[in-house]
């Protein structure tokens, strides 16, 4: 008889990830994770749009473009993070999009995270290209390897990062102590509903998470939401962003198609798997068997009772 897989280990990812130790664990999303954000940026340009944002976008109506929507998700981003002069980072920073935003529209300084060395050097061109880049460092490193003081960081942001991360109680743990009393988190990442878990071991899973995106840890939104509340952080803001994905991800789509030939001369075998891995997420998002989830969260719980104003959806 095949023995009951560890609790919270669901994908033969996971299992295997709950054999090795921390730091083996560690270099093994680099490696894992690095080798897909290591190809051409070009390629990425192409098919993600100008803004180089590998994560959903706001769409204001079914017909609104890839561009508008990825500005759309950048302005929303520095407007949860309610940024003043201060210290952010950026987990997973990618090729600068988020980071880009808020060193360029704001007066904090941004510090960018990235396990791939080709992604920081695009980052790093882009922020110095917008004047922004006397305020910008980029590190290629895992955040568990990150030695930060104490409350020292007003904000952080991972946007389709923290899913490639394994030990997120201890990613938890090391934002709720970075933060400033008071400081803000926003997590923009995919998640399981907890009533089809099973399709989490599926083929079509393991070609995503193993063969295209490298390590990936997909869990449903109330253990995320548990583990922010276990270390202190108040959540102020949950949006179900699932619909704007699946459309991101069309667009995505009708890149690939478009510059096929580009891709292919860049990188031989890329568009295919990148389509393919593309439009099989695509269907569990259209089939809400995967879904997409923006969270904001605050660190420590206000002196006196709050709420946000106006309440959406509610007329005044």
């Amino acid at each position: 008889m095949t023995a009951a897989p560890p609790p919270g280990a669901t994908t033969r990812a996971e299992r295997a990830a709950m054999t090795r130790t921390p730091a083996d664990q560690r270099e093994h999303e680099r490696a894992q994770v690095a080798a897909h954000y290591q190809n051409d940026p070009d390629i990425f340009r192409v098919v993600l749009g100008r803004q180089l944002a590998y994560s959903v976008g706001l769409f204001a109506s079914p017909h609104d473009d890839l561009e508008a929507a990825q500005d759309r998700k950048l302005a929303y981003v520095r407007r949860q993070l309610d940024l003043r002069p201060g210290r952010v980072l950026d987990v997973g920073c990618g090729w600068g999009s988020v980071l880009c935003e808020l060193a360029s529209a704001t007066e904090a300084t941004v510090h960018g995270l990235t396990l791939s060395s080709r992604q920081r050097d695009r980052a790093l061109e882009r922020a110095h290209a917008l004047g922004a880049g006397d305020r910008v460092r980029i590190d290629v490193a895992h955040v568990e390897g990150l030695d930060l003081p104490g409350e020292s960081v007003d904000a952080i942001v991972f946007s389709g990062s923290i899913v490639h991360m394994h030990a997120r109680e201890a990613v938890h743990a090391l934002v709720a102590r970075a933060l400033k009393p008071g400081g803000r988190v926003l997590i923009s990442d995919c998640y399981f509903p907890r009533q089809v878990r099973g399709d989490r071991d599926s083929r079509a899973t393991a070609h995503i998470f193993e063969t295209a995106l490298g390590y990936c840890r997909l869990v449903p939104l109330a253990e995320e939401l548990g583990w922010m509340d276990a270390v202190g952080l108040d959540v102020r803001r949950v949006e179900d962003v699932t619909e704007h994905y699946v459309r991101t991800v069309d667009c995505w789509v009708d890149n690939i198609r478009r510059h096929r030939a580009f891709i292919e001369a860049r990188a031989p075998g890329f568009a295919r798997l990148l389509q393919t891995y593309m439009m099989v997420g695509r269907m569990s998002f259209a089939r809400r068997t995967a879904l997409e989830y923006m969270i904001t969260a605050v660190k420590g719980r206000p002196r006196e009772a709050t709420a946000g104003w106006p309440v959406p959806g509610v007329a005044p």
